[in-house]
């Protein structure tokens, strides 16, 4: 039908020219929107289906998932798995956290053998361990072809290189980049955020970091409670979007920065709005002076700041979630993927630390316009406290399918079209 829309435009183009000729061109009928409008890409509607799953430990679950996809469990065994990447020859890495105490006993997986008609991982390895607090993953190759493996410690971004097939690190670490490493001067709550999200993109490493305490105004230079992106060797540091209070995941779509953003915890279980933003040009975002609640930016007036933002000031963001839902990776898919998820993206709402608020527990889909919809859901029981998942970082594995950490269960998901 293709060829009726051309006839929609032709004739629109026809009678904008009537309209230009009639009304002059300062009256004429928005004709131009009405053409832009026949073409607008409306995202395909989700219905979700149940799709149940019995995991290793014997333990019958049921998921609600789009109904075009199914899942299955891909790998198991893996702690507290955070934001993992693909390197260049397809083996998948996985950090395990551990815990949020600043574990020192952290370890880095690497799945391989991959089989998409089982949707399984033939063999899983260790590929470091003794690390505190790994919580992302990327690999970056070099103007000369070489390879390297980044980690995203607490305290440190580190790199090793990495050759095709490595399940153990071919050369030594070294140590790109340092990270705040201790809770604000003068913090009174347990809050400080001690993960740190990395991914590459135009020969830079982008970095979130967030803030040393719950609502506090940081010391200036404090490279904390923002996004920033760097040259490969640590070099040339430059923030990208400044005033998030804990940032966690982070992505590039059609050449734009968007974040998602946790909010503060001391205004009670209906605030504020959890957030994601596009982020542009070292904004900053109004933590800790500013919070969104129905999706505007409001001023927390419970606290006295020494240097207060204007709130009317600060970009509103691009969508917004129930207070408590965590939202963590997000993942964008280009107009190659499957209907249902081109040019969107997947937000993974990791849940509150508090089962019982029952906020989150789901993927949404997310379009560039804000508009969102549930793409899974089922993570959490009907009733009560009991959680089966919390789900954490997304990665496409090709245009019909996905891959998905929970940290609860220490497990890799597979989502593929059906």
């Amino acid at each position: 039908m293709r060829w009726l829309s051309w006839v929609i435009v032709l004739a629109l183009i026809v009678l904008g020219g009537v309209a230009v000729s009639l009304y002059g061109e300062a009256e004429a009928p928005a004709i131009v929107d009405v053409v832009q409008e026949v073409f607008v890409e409306k995202p395909v509607p989700i219905e979700l289906a149940e799709r149940t799953l019995t995991l290793s430990d014997g333990t019958t679950t049921a998921f609600q998932l789009a109904s075009d996809f199914d899942i299955v469990v891909a790998a198991e065994g893996l702690g507290k798995a955070r934001f993992m990447a693909f390197a260049p020859d397809g083996q998948l890495f996985v950090p395990d956290m551990v815990d949020y105490n600043l574990s020192h006993e952290g370890k880095l997986y690497v799945l391989s053998g991959f089989d998409p008609a089982t949707g399984t991982f033939a063999e899983k390895h260790t590929y470091l361990s003794g690390l505190r607090t790994p919580n992302s993953v990327a690999f970056y190759r070099d103007a000369a072809g070489n390879d390297w493996l980044y980690l995203a410690l607490t305290a440190h971004l580190v790199r090793y290189p990495y050759r095709a097939g490595d399940t153990e690190p071919s050369g030594e670490p070294e140590i790109i980049a340092e990270f705040p490493n201790e809770q604000s001067p003068g913090e009174v709550s347990v809050v400080w955020h001690i993960t740190r999200t990395i991914f590459f993109h135009d020969d830079r490493v982008y970095v979130s970091v967030g803030s040393g305490c719950n609502a506090c105004e940081q010391l200036a230079g404090d490279m904390r409670a923002m996004v920033y992106s760097m040259k490969p060797d640590g070099s040339d540091k430059r923030i990208e979007g400044d005033g998030l209070r804990n940032t966690v995941g982070i992505a590039i779509a059609e050449g734009e920065l968007y974040a998602t953003a946790n909010g503060v915890d001391h205004l009670g279980v209906n605030a504020p709005d959890e957030m994601m933003y596009k982020v542009e040009g070292g904004t900053d975002y109004g933590w800790p002076y500013c919070y969104a609640k129905d999706g505007v930016m409001v001023a927390d007036t419970s606290y006295l700041w020494e240097n207060p933002l204007s709130c009317d000031e600060v970009p509103a963001p691009l969508t917004t979630f129930p207070p408590r839902s965590a939202p963590l990776g997000l993942r964008y898919f280009d107009a190659s993927a499957h209907q249902a998820l081109a040019k969107s993206f997947l937000v993974a709402l990791h849940g509150s630390f508090e089962a019982y608020m029952r906020s989150g527990n789901q993927i949404v889909r997310v379009t560039p316009g804000g508009e969102q919809v549930v793409f899974m859901n089922g993570f959490q029981a009907a009733e009560g406290d009991e959680r089966w998942a919390r789900p954490v970082d997304i990665v496409q594995y090709d245009e019909d399918s996905f891959f998905f950490t929970d940290d609860l269960g220490g497990r890799v998901f597979y989502v593929f079209a059906r």
